[in-house]
């Protein structure tokens, strides 16, 4: 059995009073290649890597781990961690080979969470690991949890190995309801006399809408989901603009973009301040979606989607009437 690296168990006590508006809010923090250069050695698959290559191909010797960090992201009115569970998404585990099974062991702090299932062959699959209540404590404690993966604990001749492409710890909170959301829904409105889509994160302007516009204004749903100011790190506003001549929204998350239409562009675009924030292509988080920008010529105005098959059909089929831009910004899902 060979040693692993383990961080010190911390105890403490949840907090999980009740409240009279309490409810609960999941965060998801995940880690792939993007995220390689915050431990000592990049090990995550990149996309542009052969699976079964080194260094991501890794074998007993090899043995690595990461921290999933969720100080940032805590509910500002979190009373206690309700549950977490980690998933770890892996490539070519031989844990059913009759000639030396591959034991590949997670453990989260000092605690062995269990294996990695069988692959069935030089395949991906995702296990999955719930986190018992002493690493729950320390999660709510430290605000993060480490992980090591023990590769082919078993020594064996057959000498296995296995690719790691992410991994993701999910956490639910239990939240008071007081404070800021972590996360902030952006609904989407469809107006067949303008042609257009209007995309908004303020309840009461949704609710306005239903009720007193719902001849002009069809709501569609959720568009996806955004962030409170300055929840984030490398998080950024989402402008808004209205054109009177146009009947229409934009919607940018580039200063440079804003600040040339407010000083050349402002008889045709008024500016209507921050809507929401969101992430910056480039500066995005692993488990964010990006959305995607449209113009189009005939009509005069913008599309926004986070749906890629909505995406690839206007660029396929539609590029008579849709220009495709570029990813306008990340959200979540």
């Amino acid at each position: 059995m060979k040693a692993a690296r383990v961080l010190g168990l911390m105890g403490c006590l949840l907090l999980l009073a009740g409240a009279a508006n309490a409810g609960t809010t999941i965060i998801k923090n995940t880690l792939d290649y993007t995220a390689n250069g915050d431990f000592d050695e990049p090990w995550f698959l990149p996309p542009d890597e052969v699976a079964d290559h080194s260094p991501y191909h890794r074998g007993m010797l090899e043995d690595w781990g990461w921290t999933h960090k969720l100080r940032n992201y805590i509910p500002s009115d979190a009373l206690g961690i309700l549950s977490a569970y980690l998933t770890i998404n892996a490539w070519d585990v031989d844990a059913n080979d009759p000639e030396g099974p591959e034991i590949d062991i997670v453990h989260a702090n000092s605690i062995q969470l269990g294996t990695l299932e069988d692959t069935g062959g030089r395949q991906w699959k995702t296990t999955r690991f719930e986190l018992p209540r002493e690493v729950l404590a320390d999660l709510w404690a430290d605000g993060e949890v480490y992980i090591f993966i023990d590769i082919d604990n078993e020594w064996d001749w057959v000498g296995h190995r296995v690719t790691l492409g992410s991994a993701t710890l999910t956490v639910e909170y239990e939240v008071s309801g007081a404070g800021t959301p972590s996360r902030l829904t952006v609904h989407r409105f469809w107006s067949p006399a303008l042609s257009s889509h209007f995309y908004t994160a303020d309840e009461k302007e949704k609710q306005d809408l239903i009720d007193k516009h719902a001849k002009e204004w069809t709501y569609e749903g959720v568009a996806f989901h955004a962030l409170p100011a300055g929840f984030e790190p490398n998080s950024a506003p989402v402008y808004r603009f209205w054109s009177k001549p146009l009947n229409t929204h934009f919607y940018t998350i580039s200063e440079r973009e804003r600040d040339k239409l407010v000083d050349q562009f402002a008889y045709t675009w008024a500016y209507e301040g921050e809507v929401f924030w969101a992430h910056a292509p480039g500066k995005q988080p692993a488990d964010t979606i990006p959305v995607y920008r449209f113009w189009s010529d005939v009509l005069q105005r913008h599309f926004y989607t986070t749906d890629e098959a909505t995406k690839d059909k206007m660029i396929l089929e539609n590029s008579d009437v849709w220009i495709y831009e570029r990813i306008a910004w990340y959200a979540y899902e």
